[in-house]
Formats: C-alpha cells, structure tokens, sequence
C-alpha cells in the first residue's frame, strides 16, 4: 500500500474533468485559505476502503476510480490514516507512522491536516446521522479518534 500510495503521490492529473479537492470538501473546511491549500494538479483515489485494494502477489491495485479527485497529492495518505484506524489495530499515532512512509504525506502542512481532519470528522459524523450501518459507524469513530489525536495543540 505504501508503494501504491507512493507512486500515486507522484501522479499528475490527467487534462480530464474531476471533482477538486478544495471543492468537495468546502462544506466541511471554514477557513477558506485552509481550503485552498486542498487544491493541487495531482491525481487522488480517495476511497480506498479495502473492497478497493487489491492485492496481487507482491504490489496492490486501486479499483473503481468512482471518487477521484485533483488535488494536493498529501490527501490520499491522509484518507488512509481514518481507514487504517478503522481497520482495527491502528492508532492514529500509529496510522500516521505508516502515512509517513509516503513521500506525498510530508508536503502537508500540520496546521492544514489538522484542519483536513477536523472535516473528515465533520463529514463522516453528517454520512453516520443518527442510526449509522456498522461500517459507516467504524468510519465515523476513526475520523472522530483522528481529529481528537490532530487537535492534540
């Protein structure tokens, strides 16, 4: 995964028409010049739920593109943060070491990933609403277990 992320990281968008960064989560950021740093020229997944990684003997493959975004190329590392959490085993101090290892993941800002967790928060407590599925319920308390640990001070 480090290497998948690695070499994603490194990947400019193509010439197509994608959702940006700085716009999808605008509902979610306050701080408008923290919502500009989300923009950037990369190539993101940013769903990569385990139903979308597949491993193959030595490397994994990203499947079903249905959510790529352009954006600054820190955010897929970071989105993989909530989802290692989730996974179990993970703590967000933890989480974070493995996104370390992702060269794209050093680019962000502390102040702007705080923020940038503090949405992902927002967000996945807005998709978990009042009777969330078992799944989303997991997402929801790995995004709230990372804004806690990002808003450490």
């Amino acid at each position: 995964m480090v290497d998948v992320l690695s070499r994603l990281g490194r990947t400019p968008c193509p010439p197509i028409e994608l959702r940006r960064a700085e716009q999808r989560w605008a509902a979610y950021v306050d701080d408008t010049e923290v919502l500009s740093r989300l923009a950037g020229g990369y190539l993101l997944h940013t769903d990569l739920n385990n139903e979308n990684v597949l491993i193959r003997e030595d490397h994994a493959l990203l499947v079903d593109w249905a959510w790529a975004t352009r954006g600054a190329p820190w955010i897929d590392p970071a989105l993989w943060v909530i989802w290692l959490i989730a996974a179990g085993g993970h703590s967000p101090a933890a989480a974070e070491a493995w996104a370390a290892r992702v060269p794209a993941w050093r680019p962000g800002d502390p102040a702007v990933v705080d923020v940038f967790a503090q949405a992902q928060a927002r967000m996945w407590a807005e998709i978990a609403g009042d009777d969330p599925d078992p799944w989303t319920d997991g997402l929801n308390r790995a995004a709230q277990l990372w804004a806690r640990f990002r808003g450490r001070g």
